[in-house]
């Protein structure tokens, strides 16, 4: 059995046979689907591209997968330069791509989940200003360790009402009503998101506002907004509330009697506004809500009246539309990640930061960093000459930075400040330093995090593995094919000869022109003229063509259909000069300096336009060449069969 056959059943044993073998590397059906699909519009142009299609797109990746063997039987793959360019890539790639993967991806994506239910708490807030005393947060916070305690045997309402530091209780009891994410700062609402309906957090939650003793009341699934229609009956006077209430008896009735909700909405609702949409006012979050009208909406079934909502101005009557849902993860996750950058993320990668260090062990020998700070001139950044002079030259060799399997000296490190733009304008004060070194510490754990990046993620391996085939195609193509193309005089006169005849100039026209902006410049310009002045002197002086009075308001040889210009001045006959006529926002005058009919360009004219064809046909020739010895030194065997069949099985989604 051959080598291909081989292969091929083991292939078939696992519905995955193999396409092609270029050398010993195997191609299998579903390697050339993805990178069909991936290169080529998706799955479904897979399906419908013919088998020469699909031909053609094998033809490119085998050429590609021979050349990148090369390279790498060149050991192209271990030269210092392609080590450090991919080094530096992965350097770059990686830490935007961790942070995305391992930090904001997972966090938005619990926020969407947090999405789906609503909460609804009460609160006790004592007040403490951010920058209050060990003392007197110390105080605070056992006073709402007390209030927790009191909160399991005592009514919470009464509780609120006594000790609460928020103006809103006296309205509220401290009922914040039902909220979603985003709506609380990150550690009320992480607090309110862990514990169950019915129970106080454990601990106080600090804010920006103070210490905050919660118990959740209730958790509902979030139905999303509810949309609403109405009839509002504003009362004629503040005490006229006797109107208010027989005209809802009013309209209750005729509902109860069958009349539709929007018949009656011209004939009694207050609000012009809505009035013409049959009273639909849009929709409303239910957090946006007062926590009573919010109750009524949201118990309300879709397509009914609810019960009269009373106010103080009047009364509402109500109809609920529908309730609007949650999104998609993949329409909300814009603004998910919008609001998570702006609410979260500054602390949430402070934490990934601190993980980090305590991961790879980061630390600093405390007793070098006081001697580096007396050492150097706090007056210099690192932007001056001789910043990192130390007196004593025994203190650059004392290690300064130690990470796991890494040591940094004193010397390697005031290297890498010295080469971070961002402390290029920092004087050395010990403060500074204290900051450089944290930032140069961050720096330091996210470059060994990345390098196991590939590890930790297969796509982003995949990605690399892309990228560094992608240097060696490069690195390979600029030995194998540029770097062999002969390029000289004789060679490019030999394709012009062969090739001339499409190089030619169609029907061309010099022309000199005097642009100006206003009507009584024209006048000047053709008085000028009239009294014999030379066009192009009067074009050199007047002109206001940018550019063109360098020129003297020359535009050389134009083909003669390049603009309008160009065309009237090859219906002129030479040194024939026009009148002022209107062009664009202006005024041009134009002199006709020579014609040149259709013909071949010269070896000099053509010379770039030769240059670079004669370089690409002798790319394509040497290109062949070379891949076809590739072929018959590695071997290149395919199967038909297997690339007809391919796309022919469900699409899995998740490869």
């Amino acid at each position: 059995m051959s080598a291909f056959a081989a292969v091929w059943v083991a292939g078939c044993g696992t519905s995955n046979p193999t396409v092609a073998i270029v050398g010993n590397d195997v191609i299998t059906q579903r390697d050339f689907e993805d990178s069909y699909a991936k290169n080529n519009g998706g799955w479904e142009a897979g399906v419908k591209a013919t088998l020469e299609e699909r031909q053609r797109f094998l033809d490119l990746v085998i050429k590609f997968q021979l050349k990148v063997k090369e390279a790498k039987e060149r050991k192209l793959d271990q030269d210092s330069s392609v080590r450090a360019e991919l080094e530096g890539y992965q350097q770059s790639l990686a830490q935007t791509y961790m942070v995305d993967k391992e930090l904001i991806e997972p966090r938005v994506k619990a926020l969407y989940e947090r999405k789906q239910y609503l909460v609804r708490a009460r609160h006790i807030l004592l007040r403490l200003a951010e920058n209050a005393s060990p003392a007197e947060t110390l105080q605070v916070w056992q006073r709402a360790q007390m209030l927790i305690a009191e909160a399991a045997r005592k009514n919470f309402d009464t509780l609120a009402i006594a000790n609460s530091q928020d103006q809103s209780v006296t309205f509220n009891r401290g009922d914040l009503g039902f909220f979603g994410t985003g709506r609380m700062v990150p550690a009320f609402e992480d607090a309110c998101f862990s514990v169950a309906p019915g129970q106080v957090v454990p601990v106080p939650v600090r804010t920006q506002f103070g210490y905050h003793v919660i118990k959740v009341t209730d958790r509902q699934p979030n139905q999303g907004s509810v949309q609403v229609s109405h009839i509002l009956l504003r009362a004629p006077s503040p005490t006229d509330t006797a109107w208010v209430r027989d005209t809802v008896e009013v309209i209750m009735a005729h509902l109860a009697a069958g009349e539709t909700f929007e018949s009656l909405v011209p004939r009694y609702s207050t609000d012009p506004g809505s009035v013409a949409r049959g009273g639909d006012i849009g929709a409303y979050d239910r957090d946006r809500l007062p926590p009573e009208l919010a109750e009524l909406l949201y118990a309300t079934p879709k397509g009914t009246v609810a019960k009269p909502f009373y106010a103080p101005y009047g009364a509402h009557i109500f109809r609920v539309n529908g309730f609007a849902g949650i999104p998609s993860f993949a329409d909300a996750e814009r603004d998910l990640k919008q609001q998570y950058q702006q609410m979260r993320y500054t602390a949430d990668y402070e934490n990934y930061m601190h993980e980090l260090k305590r991961q790879y062990r980061l630390g600093l020998a405390l007793p070098v960093v006081i001697r580096l700070q007396a050492s150097l001139d706090s007056s210099k950044t690192p932007a001056d000459t001789l910043w990192d002079d130390v007196e004593d030259l025994s203190l650059l060799t004392e290690v300064l930075v130690n990470m796991t399997d890494t040591t940094l000296t004193v010397q390697h490190v005031l290297d890498r400040i010295g080469s971070m733009a961002e402390f290029r304008t920092f004087r050395l004060t010990p403060a500074n330093l204290e900051h450089m070194l944290e930032r140069l510490g961050e720096t330091l754990v996210l470059e060994e995090h990345a390098r196991h990046a590939p590890q930790r993620h297969p796509i982003f391996a995949d990605l690399m593995k892309e990228y560094r085939n992608g240097i060696l195609l490069y690195r390979i193509e600029q030995d194998e094919v540029w770097g062999k193309i002969e390029v000289n005089d004789s060679l490019l006169m030999a394709y012009y000869e062969k090739h001339k005849e499409k190089y030619r100039w169609p029907d061309r026209v010099n022309f000199a022109e005097i642009y100006v902006t206003t009507d009584s410049l024209a006048q000047a310009a053709r008085k000028r003229l009239s009294k014999g002045e030379d066009f192009v002197d009067v074009a050199e002086d007047m002109t206001m063509r940018a550019g063109y009075r360098e020129k003297r308001g020359v535009w050389g040889f134009q083909p003669a259909g390049l603009n309008n210009l160009a065309t009237q001045a090859m219906g002129m006959a030479i040194d024939s000069v026009t009148g002022p006529f209107r062009n664009g926002s202006g005024l041009s005058i134009i002199k006709v300096l020579g014609k040149d009919a259709p013909r071949v360009k010269t070896f000099a004219e053509a010379g770039p336009e030769i240059t670079g064809a004669y370089q690409e046909m002798a790319s394509k020739e040497r290109e062949r060449d070379w891949v076809a010895s590739l072929r018959s030194r590695y071997g290149v065997t395919i199967d038909t069969e297997a690339l007809g069949s391919a796309f022919t099985h469900p699409h899995d989604a998740s490869r």
